[in-house]
C-alpha cells in the first residue's frame, strides 16, 4: 500500500495521518502567540515625542523561528511519504505547501492543498480517506 499522509495543520499543531498504518501523530507548534498588547507606558525604550519602541522585532524574529522549526518537524514526519494531502484553517498549510514544494522528492508527491475548518481527529481521518480513495 501507499504511504498516503493528509495533514490537518494550524498555528497550534499538525495533525498527520497515515493511511498506510492507519495512525494518527500530533505536532504541537510552540509557537508565541501574542494576544494582547501591553501600553507604549509600561515597555520599551523612549524615542520622543511620546513613542517607545517595544520589542515588536524581537517578538516577529522569534515567532518565524519557532514557526521554521514546527515545519521542519512536520516535514521529518512526513520524508517518505508516496502522496501528501495539506489542509487546515490558518495560513500555516500555505507555509507548509512552501516547504513541501521546497524539498524535490516530496515537491512531486503533493496531492492537495485546501482550506478547511477546525475538524476533530474523525473528520481529519474521514477527509483524509476521501482524498485518496
Amino acid at each position: 500500500m501507499k504511504n498516503n499522509l493528509g495533514i490537518w495543520i494550524d498555528g497550534t499543531k499538525a495533525v498527520i495521518v497515515n493511511l498506510a498504518n492507519d495512525s494518527v501523530k500530533e505536532v504541537l507548534a510552540n509557537i508565541d502567540s501574542k494576544t494582547n498588547h501591553i501600553s507604549d507606558k509600561e515597555v520599551g525604550n523612549f524615542l520622543g515625542a511620546g513613542h517607545h519602541n517595544g520589542n515588536e522585532k524581537t517578538y516577529e524574529e522569534r515567532k518565524k523561528h519557532q514557526t521554521q522549526s514546527f515545519l521542519n518537524s512536520v516535514m521529518t514526519e512526513i520524508k517518505n511519504a508516496d502522496g501528501i494531502y495539506v489542509f487546515g484553517p490558518s495560513e500555516m498549510k500555505t507555509h507548509l505547501k512552501t516547504h513541501i514544494e521546497s524539498d524535490k522528492k516530496l515537491a512531486t508527491v503533493l496531492k492537495a492543498v485546501d482550506s478547511a475548518d477546525k475538524m476533530t481527529e474523525n473528520q481529519i481521518v474521514a477527509a483524509v480517506k476521501k482524498q485518496f480513495a
